[in-house]
């Protein structure tokens, strides 16, 4: 299907919005500029976390109070110093962010449909603050631009300043506009950045960060396919929205982006990271920060489509859920979502359907 290739908003004005999301939010982590830390800040970003309600299953099992009260005594909360100057790193393989120090599930129920302590994934070349280190030693708590929690220490690089600056702020850089791309054994979602080296007809060689045995950086170089990565960002339209979430059908969901899934609002974070854009990770502080609101509270399903008719690409948030609203199929409104019910990302009829009932918020991201 061909839609309009008219550029919405260009690079600078892109980044002008950027602004204007990290001023509506605080869930965006200036890492960069966090140099040290008391042991107080420390513990306030460890102990945001509580244990969730029980019963919880992980898998078939049931969680014990003895497995919580290990879990709660790897945070090692009584070895964090009075004060801390944080190391740098990279995420060099994609992490599950958790809100405690362990593997361990906590599943609501013995299916394993959403795990309450999986926050979110880090993607690779997400660079991180490393604010403390779990008992076992395998976890780190870290900072990342977008979430803050435990990731085993194996995902993450130390990094210099200057490997940082390479990585991070190189001029010459592609972004991966597949779902998910496998490169060297290292699986890189949509979104991705990486600095490019050089380029033939077909390929861009791409540098990958690696974990060397030192715990430091390496810079690996690879080769990928011109149809997989965009060099430089592409160009914000609806015809590339709508294209990079069609490529998502029937990806698996999975709550926090856990297990190589996404969830509702990282499936929306990754598409518009293609484009430059900086969006927290999570429904609740999306819908408040990212675009133009235009409230659908109170009213009816027949309001709600001549409001949302004629405004795609844009973001329909509900309680707890955002949808990308892609336009008419055959005369019919449709959204594309990241569905929690159907668990995959699936393309839905939007009129007469509970979505469109629960809608409370349109979001459109233009001039």
């Amino acid at each position: 299907m061909k839609y309009n290739d008219k550029v919405i908003l260009n690079e600078l004005e892109i980044s002008i919005w950027n602004e204007s999301i990290k001023s509506k939010t605080n869930d965006l982590y200036d890492i960069f500029n966090i140099s040290k830390l008391t042991k107080e800040d420390v513990l306030n970003y460890i102990t945001k976390y509580n244990i969730p309600s029980l019963p919880k299953y992980d898998g078939k099992k049931e969680v014990t109070t003895k497995v919580i009260n290990e879990i709660l005594n790897n945070r090692n909360l009584s070895n964090i110093p009075k004060e801390i100057i944080p190391f740098k790193g990279l995420i060099v393989s994609r992490a599950n962010l958790r809100s405690f120090p362990t593997n361990v599930s906590f599943y609501d129920n013995p299916n394993k449909q959403f795990d309450r302590i999986q926050e979110s994934e880090l993607v690779v070349n997400t660079p991180v603050i490393i604010i403390h280190e779990s008992f076992d030693n395998k976890w780190y708590f870290v900072i990342s631009p977008i979430y803050a929690g435990w990731v085993l220490k194996c995902n993450i690089a130390l990094v210099k300043n200057e490997d940082m600056d390479y990585f991070i702020n190189n001029p010459s850089f592609g972004v991966v506009i597949e779902p998910f791309l496998l490169a060297n054994k290292t699986l890189l979602d949509m979104g991705v950045i990486l600095p490019i080296l050089n380029e033939d007809e077909l390929n861009y060689q791409i540098i990958l960060p690696e974990k060397g045995k030192d715990e430091y950086v390496l810079r690996k170089e690879i080769l990928i396919s011109k149809n997989k990565v965009q060099k430089n960002f592409l160009p914000y339209t609806k015809e590339n929205v709508i294209n990079n979430a069609y490529k998502y059908l029937n990806i698996p969901y999975k709550w926090g982006g856990k297990d190589d899934g996404v969830d509702c609002s990282s499936f929306i974070l990754n598409i518009y990271k293609t484009f430059g854009f900086i969006f927290p990770r999570n429904v609740s502080s999306q819908n408040k920060s990212i675009g133009k609101i235009i409230s659908l509270e109170e009213k009816s399903n027949k309001e709600k489509l001549s409001i949302i008719k004629n405004s795609e690409p844009s973001l329909i948030f509900k309680p707890g859920h955002v949808m990308l609203y892609i336009g008419l199929i055959n005369n019919e409104p449709f959204i594309i979502h990241a569905s929690g019910d159907e668990l995959k990302v699936t393309l839905t009829k939007l009129k007469d359907t509970y979505y469109l009932e629960c809608a409370n918020k349109l979001v459109t991201i233009t001039k």
